[in-house]
């Protein structure tokens, strides 16, 4: 999933009339950094991706930072650095790995440590339990089947799980088709929280589809309220459509200090998996 992030500032909106020109100045405003970090209770799934905003009118990838200082501890007093791509890889610039493996406990709370040219930017998050997936299931779709949006692929996953009634649980889900992320926009966004789940997650459909002999994966995750907070408001600013009712573009609100954007997430993630046959 790519995060978008729009920072825009309207200093002169100029409105002649119906029939002539409107004149927008988007003012120049400085680069912002921009966090993103995960530590979960997987191994190799911890890391920090550190890049810097760009002006609205440039195209093109975010800019990396390379030489950020990137920490984590716990409330424990356990203490993690990271270092920018060990291994080195084309495609991982501003990634940050930790030098020495770990996996995070649930109930433990972390926070996070980035320093980018002199400027310290901080978050804070509670790993909260998970309810492991008891089954996945799968069924033809007739809609999708008669109407396909990849051809050949109308299998729907059916997820089964224990939804705990005692305390408040909110979840983001991912959907693997062949170990590769899927989804069909980049507004797409799969969260919830236990009221819109009830109960049981019983049979819940899945929103990706899948054709015979495809591997199917589920990561479900646990998520504060900030994080579910944080993923709600980005859901609504990728679903903006800029209509007369619609919002003005906000960013989403974030556990970040220092005006950094972005969202340090700290998550249990239990994962199922399962071969599609064909019926």
């Amino acid at each position: 999933m790519r995060i978008v992030y729009i920072i825009v500032f309207f200093s002169a909106l100029i409105l002649w009339s119906c029939d002539k020109a409107v004149v927008l100045d988007l003012d120049q405003m400085p680069p912002k950094v921009v966090i993103e970090g995960l530590v979960s209770n997987q191994p190799g799934y911890q890391f920090v991706k550190v890049s810097r905003t760009v002006d609205f009118y440039e195209s093109g990838a975010t800019p990396r930072v390379s030489d950020a200082i990137v920490f984590v501890s716990d409330d424990l007093g356990n203490e993690y650095s990271f270092v920018h791509n060990p291994n080195n890889h084309a495609d991982s610039t501003g990634y940050y790995l930790p030098t020495v493996p770990f996996v995070g406990e649930p109930e433990r709370s972390y926070h996070l440590s980035v320093t980018v040219e002199g400027e310290l930017y901080e978050a804070e998050d509670k790993m909260y339990r998970i309810t492991e997936i008891d089954s996945l299931q799968y069924q033809v779709n007739e809609e999708e089947q008669e109407d396909p949006k990849e051809e050949g692929k109308f299998y729907e996953l059916l997820l089964y799980a224990k939804e705990p009634q005692e305390t408040t649980d909110y979840y983001l889900f991912k959907f693997f088709r062949n170990d590769s992320l899927k989804i069909y926009s980049p507004t797409d966004i799969y969260f919830a929280d236990d009221k819109v789940l009830g109960e049981e997650i019983n049979g819940v459909p899945s929103p990706v589809f899948y054709a015979p002999d495809d591997s199917a994966r589920v990561e479900m995750y646990s998520l504060s309220r900030v994080g579910y907070v944080f993923y709600s408001d980005l859901f609504n600013l990728l679903n903006n459509d800029g209509g007369m009712f619609s919002p003005p573009p906000a960013n989403s609100r974030t556990n970040l200090t220092n005006g950094a954007l972005g969202f340090f997430q700290v998550s249990a993630i239990t994962i199922s998996g399962i071969r599609i046959k064909e019926n």
